[in-house]
């Protein structure tokens, strides 16, 4: 390898550390991979010996090739051994990983930072790196320009003394299209699937040059958006919602200050009416929220109650009403939310609050998928709080304490995303094999309306591409006033930008209509999304309809008709 080069400069606050450039010769120039191909690998056990690098690390190159996973250690509180990297370009998506140990702590959080041309460091991965094991780091970023010269290099969030080492470094760089071909691949492989249609006589020949239609009539993956109390009465914002839409969840209504705001007075009826409205047109819905540990969002008072017991009986009563009110309605529920940020409840009713109110909930309601909801888990590597490991570490600690937890909400309140990292971060939380929602999405409002259309594509383009998640959900409950951060349309239902890429996106995600002539052998086939589908088929002056659907699957779909 090069020799390590002194840091001419050290970040304020910071001691001097060591950079080290891990290439044979003077420059890192980012090449792009041959194939193109981004790796879903992630791992979010730690091991006791690190994998190798990702891409054979990329345009990560160490000089040592008897040492290719490269193997780099230094003593430091603050940083740690750094990747010195030249010639970044602008736009294209670099993902970045590799592979942690410390000592002499038994655990800390380690943040991997980017800094270009010496201009401020941003976070592109963390890790809950420990001295016993090596933990994986995934990342990656975007830059808005190019740069010289970068360094990524590794933080330890409490600056206590520890030796840090870091194994199997990879950096691999992916233009904007190769990005763009693979979202399209996936979505190719899990959104959609092949079907052929054979049309036969009743004896069985095969009937050539015969008319087929397909026309889809309902989506198999869920994307819909939140809805308040201003869609009951209101027609025209009714349609414009079920003419988009297959699945909702409540802005508020059954948040516990909108269905008891004074103890013992419950109001039900708004949530009511707007569960017989999504009900009445086969929308699915998710429960949002049983309890939420942020203490502004608690009930008066909820917070007023002193004694622990009283605060358990006022809790048992809460979930039991809510959960056998409406058994069997909700598709999901938000148990706890946002319990890594907040703890309202477990400081007061102890660390085992949570596991009980999930084991009520499933008891009450067997049939509802539970769920974990949280933020800046996905939308940044930034919040000590959120960090994905730290996510998967509550989830551990839940299910291994009894809570049937089979559900993994993310919020989705983006400022302007980091699609390398997002993307990153999902593949860390699939391979805990529970299904993925985006429960929450809007971009921030601090954003003109044509950015916020921008970064909305960006992050729904992602999400609806990556095979770990299972649904998405937008926050955008509209109102008189407006949204919580970001509408889709004026209050006049006349589309915004962000409306303009949702209505774009919805359709092109979907089979509008499909159809040809039965071929030589007396079959027509065509690629569909999946979901269901009218089926019509006309020949000689007849003509036959049918209904099929389309579900996951690798294997070709086969429909036969007989005219």
């Amino acid at each position: 390898m090069g020799k390590p080069r002194l840091a001419p400069r050290a970040a304020a606050g910071f001691v001097v550390v060591l950079w080290m450039l891990l290439h044979c010769g003077s420059e890192l120039v980012a090449a792009v991979p041959p194939d193109g191909w981004y790796g879903y690998s992630a791992y979010s056990d730690c091991r006791g010996q690190p994998e190798p690098a990702l891409y054979n690390g990329g345009i990560l190159k160490f000089g040592n090739s008897d040492d290719p996973d490269g193997y780099r250690t230094t003593e430091t509180g603050v940083f740690s051994p750094a990747f010195v990297v030249y010639n970044l370009n602008k736009t294209t998506m670099y993902t970045f990983s590799c592979w942690v140990k410390l000592e002499g702590a038994s655990n800390a959080l380690i943040t991997a930072r980017l800094a270009p041309d010496n201009t401020g460091a941003r976070c592109i991965g963390t890790v809950l790196a420990r001295s016993d094991c090596w933990a994986f780091v995934k990342g990656g970023f975007v830059l808005d320009w190019p740069t010289q010269t970068a360094v990524i290099f590794f933080q330890n969030a409490d600056k206590t003394p520890m030796k840090i080492t870091v194994a199997s470094g990879s950096l691999q760089p992916f233009t904007t299209d190769q990005w763009a071909m693979h979202q399209q691949d996936t979505i190719r492989k899990r959104r959609k699937r092949v079907a052929t249609i054979h049309v036969a006589d009743p004896q069985g020949a095969r009937v050539v040059g015969a008319s087929v239609s397909v026309q889809q009539t309902a989506k198999d993956f869920p994307i819909g958006s939140a809805i308040a109390s201003t869609i009951l009465g209101n027609q025209a914002y009714q349609k414009w919602f079920v003419d988009r839409f297959n699945a909702a969840v409540f802005e508020d209504e059954l948040k516990w200050y909108s269905t008891e705001p004074t103890s013992g007075l419950l109001r039900f009826d708004v949530p009511d009416q707007m569960l017989a409205f999504v009900r009445s047109h086969r929308v699915m819905v998710r429960g949002h929220n049983i309890f939420w540990e942020n203490q502004d969002a608690t009930p008066r008072w909820v917070k007023n109650l002193t004694s622990p017991d009283d605060l358990r009986a006022a809790v048992n009563a809460r979930i039991q009403g809510l959960m056998t009110r409406y058994r069997g309605e909700f598709a999901h529920w938000d148990v706890n939310n946002e319990m890594l940020h907040y703890n309202f409840y477990e400081q007061r009713l102890g660390p085992n609050a949570s596991m009980e109110f999930f084991s009520v909930a499933q008891d009450a309601d067997p049939l509802a998928t539970l769920f974990m909801n949280e933020y800046n888990v996905i939308e940044t590597c930034d919040d000590p709080f959120s960090t994905v490991d730290t996510y998967a570490a509550k989830l551990r600690e839940l299910r291994a304490g009894g809570a049937i937890l089979e559900g993994i909400g993310l919020e989705g309140h983006f400022s302007r995303p980091n699609i390398p990292l997002m993307r990153a971060i999902l593949d860390k939380l699939a391979t805990l094999g529970l299904p993925i929602w985006f429960t929450e999405i809007d971009i921030s409002s601090k954003f003109d309306a044509q950015t916020q259309a921008a970064y909305l594509e960006q992050v729904l383009r992602e999400a609806y591409a990556h095979p770990a998640v299972s649904g998405v959900m937008l926050w955008t409950a509209l109102h008189p006033s407006g949204c919580y951060q970001m509408c889709l349309t004026d209050w006049g239902l006349n589309n915004l930008p962000t409306g303009d890429v949702v209505d774009r996106l919805l359709n092109e995600w979907r089979t509008l209509q499909a159809g040809g002539q039965t071929d030589a052998h007396g079959a027509y086939s065509f690629s569909g999304f999946l979901g269901e589908y009218i089926l019509t088929v006309t020949y000689n002056n007849r003509t036959t309809q049918s209904t099929f659907s389309l579900s996951p699957g690798d294997e070709t779909r086969h429909i036969n008709v007989q005219m």
